[in-house]
């Protein structure tokens, strides 16, 4: 791996730094910066990586030249996080806080944007003003092993800001006095066409997390992925299952350790009306069917591939029932709802009903040197030039910058598939649900399992003895703040409440059914109905 490789790996670690303390995930941001500092080192050269973060073995590079607006910046930085170690609880509140991260991410900026302009920088003088001063044991917790502590939280927050900023700033320097070439910095991290051999390292694996059976965490612009798998018997021919409802929490039954379950549905399976806010739901129904209904008097029935879209923006209330159409089979159901976040500029547009038919959604199949097969199904986004039909106007998928995808991968056993590199800042995640595992890159992974890539470069996936399902989702994070409080999902607390405020008064527009949980009749043809009467068929 050449410097500039290592360079570039280096960078895709301290934005996944940032991208975990801006959620607060304190241990993870400093386990991304050890990781960007392991690639420093051996991009300058130095044999070995330092054992704490802040104290490097053997000092780094000096050059001459700091713009003096930066040590200005730097000189800021330092005077809060010395206020914020020496003062009390109090003086570490929400307000100096912000302060701290915005001046260490605009530094973080700074440095990034010299480092594109090639220009040097004392790493030292950085360095020290950061974290040289930093013994790695004074932000230890005294607390004992058996005990909490009030200030655990701050703690590692302190240490990481800290860090964010003089891995940022030893990053720049060894660009610098590496004498690197244009294009080994910025545009490193670029993807590269087709023809062109990539200069791009692999990606790695980073977090590998276990499964829970309904709810999937995510990482930005994505908030959440729920898996509903259910074994449904015989329709009762109301829809409902035939079978007892005796000893389920109707009304919110979610227990994983049963075959099926009711939802939120008291006599047919779902969800019935909700609202929403600030955000999209993009439901994958793969085997079954689900009955849509909304307060802007739009309506679908979908299933087998298909992919419903929808807006929630300034407010919508829909319901989401799963009607049991056979009374002489049984009704399985396999579906994925995944909620992308929406920038602040469009958590207030108006809603938008989006129907993708599994007819128009593209479905490759490739070979590998063994022929053995991977079926690539592109709910969104594009595979090698075959792009998903275009998401709603004012999704954040919609903007070419989000190189967002959602993607379905069903493996042949022993089967290897390589992911294409992607946009330098991308996040990607792996998430193995059907067969017994797989290797990732070089790591054997097992079923039921959340795989976070590191770095953007392309990785090899290569099935275990069984067929292999893989849900894959990608895209690059907005970075805003992201204030959830049960259906609404919003950047303040505050906007959180004018949600409830807005809904109590206005119900979204009301609700144009009769009954909470519509279902649209005995006929099983898929169709949507859209708000302004317009009716639309599959093919």
């Amino acid at each position: 791996m050449t410097p500039q490789h290592k360079l570039a790996l280096c960078a895709t670690h301290l934005d996944e730094a940032v991208e975990q303390l801006t959620f607060d995930r304190f241990d993870l941001a400093l386990d991304e910066l050890r990781r960007a500092l392991v690639a420093l080192v051996g991009a300058v050269g130095r044999e070995s990586a330092p054992e704490s973060p802040c104290t490097p073995s053997a000092p780094l590079p000096r050059r001459p030249a700091l713009n003096h607006g930066f040590r200005t910046l730097v000189g800021d930085v330092r005077a809060l996080l010395r206020a914020c170690d020496e003062d009390s609880d109090s003086a570490w509140g929400a307000a100096r806080r912000a302060e701290v991260e915005r001046l260490v991410f605009e530094a973080s900026d700074r440095l990034i944007l010299r480092a594109e302009q090639r220009s040097l920088v004392d790493p030292g003088a950085v360095y020290g003003s950061l974290a040289g001063e930093w013994a790695p044991d004074e932000d230890a917790d005294e607390t004992p092993a058996s005990g909490g502590s009030s200030r655990s939280r701050d703690i590692p927050r302190r240490a990481a800001l800290k860090l964010i900023g003089a891995t940022a700033a030893t990053a720049l320097a060894a660009c610098a006095s590496r004498g690197a070439p244009e294009t080994s910095t910025a545009h490193a991290t670029e993807p590269t066409g087709q023809a062109q051999q990539s200069t791009v390292p692999p990606a790695t694996v980073g977090n590998v997390t276990a499964l829970n059976d309904m709810q999937w965490p995510t990482s930005d612009p994505f908030l959440f992925c729920a898996y509903h798998v259910d074994a449904y018997p015989q329709s009762n021919g109301q829809f409902g299952p035939q079978a007892s409802l005796d000893g389920r929490s109707l009304g919110r039954d979610f227990d994983a350790s049963r075959a099926w379950r009711m939802y939120h549905g008291r006599s047919v399976p779902g969800f019935p009306r909700h609202p929403h806010r600030g955000f999209e739901t993009v439901t994958v129904v793969r085997t079954g069917l689900l009955d849509h209904a909304d307060s802007l008097g739009a309506a679908a029935r979908y299933g087998g591939g298909d992919v419903q879209w929808l807006t929630a923006g300034a407010g919508i209330q829909h319901a989401e029932m799963f009607p049991l159409m056979r009374v002489d089979a049984d009704n399985p159901l396999e579906l994925f709802q995944i909620w992308l976040n929406l920038p602040a500029a469009n958590k207030m547009v108006e809603p938008h009903f989006t129907m993708l038919w599994a007819d128009d959604i593209p479905s490759i199949v490739l070979r590998d040197d063994a022929e053995r097969e991977t079926e690539i199904v592109v709910h969104a986004g594009a595979w090698d030039g075959h792009r998903a039909p275009a998401p709603p106007p004012d999704s954040w998928a919609s903007r070419p910058e989000s190189d967002l995808a959602i993607w379905s991968l069903r493996m042949q056993p022993d089967a290897t598939l390589t992911l294409p590199e992607v946009t330098a800042g991308t996040l990607r995640s792996l998430y193995l649900h059907r067969g017994n595992g797989a290797t990732v890159g070089d790591r054997a992974v097992d079923n039921r399992s959340r795989v976070e890539l590191n770095g953007h470069g392309a990785v090899t996936i290569e099935s275990g003895t069984a067929e292999t399902e893989i849900l894959l989702m990608q895209g690059r994070p907005i970075g805003e703040p992201v204030a959830r409080r049960g259906p609404f999902v919003m950047n303040t607390n505050d906007e959180i409440r004018q949600a409830y405020s807005d809904y109590r008064a206005t119900g979204f527009g009301g609700w144009p059914w009769d009954g909470d949980a519509p279902v649209h009749g005995g006929d099983a043809q898929r169709f949507a109905r859209h708000p302004d009467g317009r009716r639309e068929e599959p093919g």
